[in-house]
């Protein structure tokens, strides 16, 4: 098959080596999503079989802050690859994120097709552009996928990758959330697209954890010295600036395609003996320095 990717952060270099790694053909053009005419002149050049869209302001702190642009590269910056996808006839993967749906306990279980209850600005974006995704697919025919992976967690050392961001902290909230092993989605992303699968669906691995939980798994493989303190959800959100959501999401529709993921206990302990070896590596330095830098500025922000 032949991909576009748009979006040259963390989770687009993932799925550029993976299918490359798999014998795909893959293009990752470097440019604004909003500007209709570079878009369209890219996917004319490749015609790809599939377009992939992973360009996102994910920094939800930011977008709060930021709100304007937020919206256009999050929502309307979507909506125009969907736009160009329309008129060239093009599949469509949208990355959404499971972050819409707020689960007050680990019993809060939500389905795609559930209402969605937003807390930050960020997480509205991305319900937009599943709606505007979703307009066109019924108006005009889209063959779009939609997925929402929750808590994207990696083996690789990145300063996206949410492991990465927890051996800068060193207080956490013991509340539950579903989980998503990025080297797990990838896979479950070209089995969708194989299948030419369209609509929404969750994409995490069973099962729950939480931020604390996580921590001290981290403690146990990663790192011995990691110090940290249990918080309550009060004083998280009195430390960042956009309000955090807890999530668990169903994943029953993916499961009914006879795609299973393994249990996210099981799966985080697997990554991390991966991702101590990349740590200890000596290429995660410049990592782990850009990460300690944005965690101070997220702190700074209240």
């Amino acid at each position: 098959m032949k991909f576009i990717i748009f979006g040259r952060g963390q989770l687009g270099n993932y799925y550029n080596d993976y299918l490359k790694e798999q014998g795909h053909e893959v293009s990752m053009p470097d440019l604004d999503i909003r500007d209709v005419g570079a878009v369209r002149s890219a996917m004319s050049e490749v015609i790809p079989d599939v377009a992939i869209n992973v360009a996102a302001m994910t920094d939800i702190d930011w977008c709060e802050q930021n709100r304007l642009e937020a919206f256009d590269v999050n929502t309307l910056g979507a909506d125009v690859i969907a736009q160009v996808c329309q008129e060239l006839s093009v599949y469509m993967l949208h990355m959404s994120s499971g972050c819409i749906q707020e689960s007050k306990s680990a019993d809060e279980v939500w389905t795609e097709e559930d209402p969605v209850s937003p807390l930050c600005y960020y997480s509205w974006t991305k319900i937009w552009a599943e709606n505007l995704l979703m307009d066109r697919a019924r108006k005009f025919g889209l063959r779009v996928l939609i997925l929402r992976p929750r808590q994207l967690l990696s083996a690789m050392v990145s300063p996206r990758n949410a492991l990465t961001k927890m051996l800068t902290y060193n207080k956490f909230i013991d509340t539950a959330n579903s989980c998503t092993i990025v080297e797990d989605l990838l896979w479950v992303t070209e089995d969708l697209l194989k299948r030419g699968a369209t609509g929404v669906y969750n994409v995490t691995n069973p099962g729950v954890t939480t931020p604390y939980e996580i921590a001290t798994i981290l403690k146990e493989i990663v790192k011995p010295d990691m110090e940290f303190t249990k918080i309550s959800k009060e004083e998280l959100n009195a430390m960042t600036l956009a309000v955090r959501i807890d999530a668990v999401l169903n994943c029953d529709k993916l499961n009914a395609l006879g795609i299973e993921l393994k249990e996210i206990h099981e799966r985080l302990r697997e990554i991390l003996v991966d991702f101590k070896a990349n740590m200890e590596s000596g290429e995660s330095a410049e990592a782990m320095a850009q990460t300690q830098k944005d965690t101070a500025h997220k702190l700074g922000l209240k």
